[in-house]
């Protein structure tokens, strides 16, 4: 399609002398050096021309664009594309006058009908084949001869032989086109005219730089072809960070400690920005990955830390960019596993200038799960309310100016009081002038100022609010098509009647055109809403919470019921005095205590009492565990067993009222059967097993053996199959395993408890174990006969902290123990 001859940069560099020289001495030009610039002047003039005729006939100038899209469109994904960028402009501009013979010939190809000639496109023809595609092919090829020639000169046998094969070749194209002899005639007329040396080195110069630019394309396609990242992925990565630059590097400020910041990352190979909700975590790792891209590196901002294995380049420098490694509104622990797993790789990279950029809100952080982790290290910890990092009066100021803000609407003593989400305040003040009648107090406390502003659009723009709890309701995530169809990943009619239900509650009409709510959605664009292509989403993730709980506050049954696992799971609390706190705190790691020094800075008053959560009555808990019910069903079993309102003594009652309106059957299908919807078990693999933290490790294999992985083995295998009570132990549910095992002992299935495929196997590995936890072990002791629940409760006492003990219900005593009555 496109050649190019690789291996003549020495004739190409001796040619350009020779050219030189010939232009600068007027007696140096020869017929011969005539001949070649007359071919020059052909293959760039009438050649070039009468393909744009051929082409404007075959496909009308207003139909290009669109034609080769479409072509794009269904190319392979992981091939280079076929043409630059640059071309597609030119395509785009729909002007034909400006294709070269290279761009012509791939459109006349590729686009357009012209059946392929008898030895097909990008072969020589047969001399006898005069057909339009014959001829075409044959400008191609005389133009990449000439594009490299290696002289500077054409004799005039060849010359001559040369002018007769373009024109016969002009002649049957203009036959084709049905049209006058203008192009052939002026053949005759280039190759009978007179050129001085300057004419000569001109044609011939431009020639040669055609063949340059098609040069720089095949290096750019080999450089493409070579990358470890598909060219469809990199082109939307490209999309990302071309919007991070207009969005927001443009109002990034670099505070008094960011040089402190960056060298912290120019030391390590990772590091986790930590801050709350609007303080500018996202900016400032997207704005040092922008610092790192002036230096050469390659900037991949993933969703899915998976991609390190699939695009880590061992030759050249990137930066990986992951927003939310570890979840959005409390630990999530698929991600925080997968994370573990790729520790190695993150701690030293194959390619070791390769740094790994995460960002994580501080309420995730904060979780005990990670106080042992690699990524709780001091060095790899950046804080964004630490008291070297907090932003002082001058940052604010700068903020203030960056976006175009009176820097004397607060003062001193207010820019000081200013809530910690000061960088996003400044972003909605500057974007929406309703905002500017709660002048400082904004700042100071702005989640009740966007509440009060929520009050005001729920009564005087229904349609605005109600597109917001849309999109709250459907993930953040809203367009007219999902309006109008559903969501791809629900039920059609599911979603009809989630949009209904809560549209009656936004007092709105269920028949409201579409294009109101897009429309809404248009006008609150950066202030509330973002638009992604063809979607909207919401501007901070805060303001979703934001909405959210406006919303649920009022109508928790609907919260329940139609918002996601991972919000219910972490945003629905339940009313109670008591307060957990924090176990063990002697025995924190250093690191441990470092993280805790970060978390002085003591925030508003008002930021502290709204925390967003949506709080339950108890007598709408048999209403919330329906809907635990329905996540067990659809395999959140992380989300569903760690719950925290679980824990509460009515939601508990409440639970087992719900299993004992199920019949035996019911139940055990529900607890232990093998359950099919495991997409959210298995979509990540366990972190491998590390000889160096004997402290892991029955906390790592306890967890592998919830998705039936051997661990006897050296490599794991994990089947498609779980069983929902092995998370019931393992979250030390001991209330609901009671129940379970008491229906077992009434229904005479007391083994239904003990089917599970690798039984013998774990009951050895446990067994095996005994004598390097004997202390563990010898806790096992089911006494003599007596109250069986009670008895039960020791035995099912394996809740997995940091002291775990072994699940009693694997140890190979137990059946026989309750066999027996023991």
């Amino acid at each position: 399609m496109i050649e190019c001859a690789r291996g003549f940069e020495c004739e190409k560099d001796k040619w350009y002398r020779d050219l030189q020289m010939m232009a600068n001495s007027k007696y140096a030009s020869t017929r011969e050096t005539t001949n070649l610039a007359r071919v020059a002047r052909i293959i760039l003039g009438p050649c070039t021309c009468v393909l744009c005729d051929v082409l404007t006939k075959e496909i009308p100038p207003s139909t290009l664009s669109q034609k080769v899209k479409t072509y794009l469109a269904n190319s392979p994904k992981r091939k280079p594309p076929p043409i630059t960028k640059e071309q597609e402009r030119i395509i785009h501009n729909g002007n034909y006058s400006d294709f070269d013979i290279s761009l012509l010939f791939f459109l006349l190809r590729n686009i357009s009908n012209i059946p392929p000639h008898a030895k097909q496109w990008g072969n020589e023809p047969n001399p006898s084949d005069k057909s339009v595609s014959a001829n075409i092919e044959r400008i191609r090829l005389i133009r990449n001869k000439y594009g490299h020639y290696p002289d500077i000169s054409i004799s005039n046998s060849d010359f001559n032989n040369k002018i007769l094969e373009i024109s016969g070749i002009i002649r049957d194209l203009e036959k084709y086109l049905g049209t006058s002899t203008v192009y052939h005639d002026a053949v005759a007329e280039i190759t009978n005219c007179g050129m001085d040396p300057e004419q000569e080195s001109r044609y011939i110069e431009e020639l040669l730089n055609l063949d340059k630019k098609i040069q720089d394309v095949a290096d750019k396609a080999d450089k493409i072809e070579n990358c470890c990242v598909p060219q469809n992925v990199k082109e939307m990565y490209e999309i990302d960070i071309s919007r991070w630059k207009e969005e927001d590097d443009n109002n990034f400020v670099e505070t008094h400690n960011f040089e402190a910041m960056l060298k912290q990352v120019n030391q390590q190979s990772h590091v986790i920005v930590v801050g709350v909700p609007g303080s500018g975590k996202t900016v400032t790792v997207r704005h040092i990955a922008l610092l790192l891209q002036r230096k050469g590196y390659d900037i991949l901002p993933i969703k899915d830390i998976r991609c390190i294995e699939t695009y880590c380049d061992p030759k050249n420098p990137q930066v990986f960019v992951l927003d939310d490694a570890l979840g959005i509104f409390g630990l999530n622990r698929t991600e925080f596993d997968t994370l573990k797993k790729y520790e190695d790789r993150i701690r030293e990279p194959i390619m070791t200038s390769t740094k790994f950029l995460f960002t994580c809100r501080e309420v995730v952080y904060r979780n005990e799960t990670l106080f042992t982790s690699f990524l709780s290290k001091k060095e790899n910890l950046v804080y964004l309310q630490s008291a070297e990092n907090a932003l002082d009066n001058e940052d604010k100021y700068k903020l203030l100016a960056k976006y175009r803000l009176k820097t004397d609407i607060l003062n001193s003593e207010q820019l000081a009081a200013s809530s910690n989400m000061f960088p996003l305040i400044c972003k909605l003040f500057s974007k929406e002038k309703v905002y500017e009648e709660y002048g400082p107090t904004l700042f100071i406390s702005p989640v009740p100022c966007i509440l009060k502003d929520l009050d005001k659009m729920k009564i005087e723009n229904r349609h605005h609010y109600a597109a917001l709890i849309l999109m709250a309701a459907n993930d953040n995530t809203l367009s007219e098509e999902i309006l109008d169809n559903g969501n791809t990943n629900a039920d059609e009619n599911s979603f009809h009647e989630m949009k209904n239900n809560f549209l009656k509650k936004c007092k709105v009409q269920s028949n409201t055109d579409t294009f109101q709510f897009i429309d809404a959605l248009l006008e609150m664009e950066g202030t509330y809403t973002k638009r992604c292509c063809n979607e909207f989403k919401f501007i901070h993730d805060s303001i979703f919470e934001i909405i959210a709980y406006h919303f649920g506050s009022k109508f928790q049954e609907l919260i329940i019921q139609y918002m996601s696992s991972d919000y219910i799971a972490n945003k629905i609390k339940i009313e109670t005095d008591n307060v957990d706190g924090m176990e063990n705190e002697s025995k924190k790691s250093e690191n441990t205590a470092y993280v805790d020094n970060f978390y002085s800075k003591t925030v508003t008053t008002s930021e502290n009492v709204l925390d967003l959560c949506i709080h339950l009555q108890e007598s709408q808990f048999p209403i919330f565990v329906k809907r635990l019910f329905l996540d067990i069903e659809m395999g959140e079993l992380y989300n569903v067993f760690g719950n925290e309102a679980l824990k509460h003594p009515s939601v508990i009652r409440s639970f087992i009222k719900e299993m004992q309106e199920k019949s035996y059957t019911e139940m055990k299908l529900i607890f232990l059967s093998k359950t099919k919807v495991i997409s959210k078990i298995l979509e990540y693999l366990y972190a491998p097993k590390r000889d160096d933290k004997e402290e892991d490790f029955l906390k790592t294999h306890a967890n592998k053996l919830l998705i039936k992985e051997d661990p006897t083995l050296e490599w794991f295998m994990i089947l498609n199959e779980a069983r929902v009570i092995e998370w019931v132990i393992y979250y030390g549910h001991h209330h609901i395993l009671n129940y379970i095992v008491g229906q077992c002992l009434e229904n005479g299935q007391i083994n239904d408890l003990f089917q599970h495929p690798y039984s013998d196997k774990i009951r050895k590995f446990l067994f095996e174990k005994q004598d390097a936890y004997t202390e563990m072990e010898d806790d096992i002791n089911l006494g003599s006969k007596g109250d069986f629940e009670n008895k039960l409760d020791e035995a099912t006492d394996i809740k997995m902290s940091s002291s775990s003990k072994i699940p009693k219900y694997f140890h190979p005593t137990s059946k026989k123990a309750i066999d027996s009555g023991q």
